[in-house]
């Protein structure tokens, strides 16, 4: 039996204009894509947080039509309706959303 040896390649030693323009041009392009995903990263947090603001105060309005009396509630009984309908559709959608990724993917 003979046994083959095997050398690995020789790396090629870059050349320092190919250095400096490879460290311009990355450190450039680094900064901006840092500073696009800062950008989009804050956006959706504000995006996120009036999402949740939006949803508290529904709630809140939806709470208090529950048990104020007749003459402190300010919404019809239409609005109070579709107010319901928001709210529910909200919450189904997302008890939807969960309960079809544990179906799709199950853990095991």
């Amino acid at each position: 039996m003979s046994t083959t040896q095997v050398r690995p390649e020789e790396e090629i030693a870059p050349s320092a204009n190919a250095q400096i323009e490879a460290a311009r041009i990355t450190a450039g392009n680094l900064r901006r894509d840092e500073s696009i995903r800062r950008h989009i990263h804050r956006g959706g947090l504000v995006i996120y947080w009036i999402f949740v603001i939006v949803g508290v105060v529904l709630f809140l309005i939806w709470a208090w039509h529950l048990g104020a009396p007749e003459k402190l509630r300010f919404l019809s009984v239409e609005q109070r309706y579709d107010l319901e309908m928001v709210l529910l559709s909200a919450v189904g959608s997302s008890f939807v959303t969960d309960a079809s990724k544990r179906w799709l993917n199950p853990r095991g």
